[in-house]
């Protein structure tokens, strides 16, 4: 039977009416589950049920669909005990039944409705986190184009000097790039020459001074492609770099100096 022919057989009305046998109710609440038309037809069914149960008068299109829920109700109301009840009373306690026999589509529909909310809601939330993660990588973005630009307006500036910090004996593949700028007390160093540390060790920076030859140290710079700031307020002659125990030590080990360069 096609969506029209339930339709027309009647059977809409007399589910709404709750006087369908249960097998059939069920079969109807399926039907109705995922069919608009259908579900339409039911809630014109069920406003003008209300309507003549509440004794109101039927709309010019309803006088049709009044008729034929009259009929029904009135076929079926020798089964229903009425003493000292009126026609309306009748009425009221029938779209009461027609309301409960209903709740099994009513409830299948709203629970579809909460699953519909559920996937809506979860869409949503993740939308919001999309959003803060792209929100984040914009920011972290940011921040490293504005420590690359900071960093190039450092190097470009005409207090800055360049010292190349080459490979030392036994280390003559290494090398390492400083920028040193003595007005700001900053300095900029490239470790990219330098291989990986090996595990529980650590490279080591230090500003020199070269008569008589002090070592200072600048603290401990992991391998990296970036370039690594380091505050330099030390009248630096000279850079060095040592490999260290892992953390650093508190003087050069020199037979584990890896690099050095002079500033001219």
């Amino acid at each position: 039977m096609d969506t029209q022919e339930l339709i027309n057989s009647g059977d809409l009305e007399l589910y709404v009416c709750g006087v369908l046998d249960l097998e059939r109710s069920i079969e109807i609440t399926q039907l109705i589950k995922d069919n608009i038309p259908l579900q339409l037809e039911v809630q014109q069914i069920e406003e003008t049920y209300i309507k003549l149960a509440k004794g109101l008068a039927p709309t010019t299109n309803e006088v049709a669909l009044f008729d034929k829920l009259q009929a029904i109700i009135g076929d079926h109301k020798n089964e229903v005990t009425t003493t000292g009840s009126s026609w309306s009373n009748y009425l009221g306690w029938a779209a009461a039944v027609a309301l409960l026999i209903g709740s099994g589509y009513l409830y299948m529909n709203n629970a579809n409705l909460q699953e519909t909310n559920t996937t809506l809601e979860n869409q949503v939330v993740t939308i919001e986190q999309e959003k803060d993660f792209l929100s984040t990588e914009m920011e972290q973005t940011k921040e490293v184009n504005n420590d690359y630009q900071e960093a190039l307006a450092f190097i470009k500036d005409k207090n800055t000097r360049r010292v190349d910090l080459a490979g030392q004996k036994g280390f003559e593949d290494t090398y390492a790039t400083a920028f040193h700028n003595a007005v700001e007390n900053v300095t900029y160093i490239d470790v990219a020459g330098l291989p990986p540390a090996p595990q529980g060790k650590s490279y080591q920076l230090w500003s020199l001074t070269l008569n008589p030859l002090t070592p200072t140290s600048l603290g401990v710079v992991e391998n990296s492609n970036d370039l690594i700031r380091v505050e330099n307020a030390n009248a630096t002659e000279a850079f060095g770099i040592t490999l260290e125990e892992y953390g650093g030590a508190a003087g050069p080990n020199l037979e584990q100096l890896y690099t050095l360069g002079v500033i001219n």
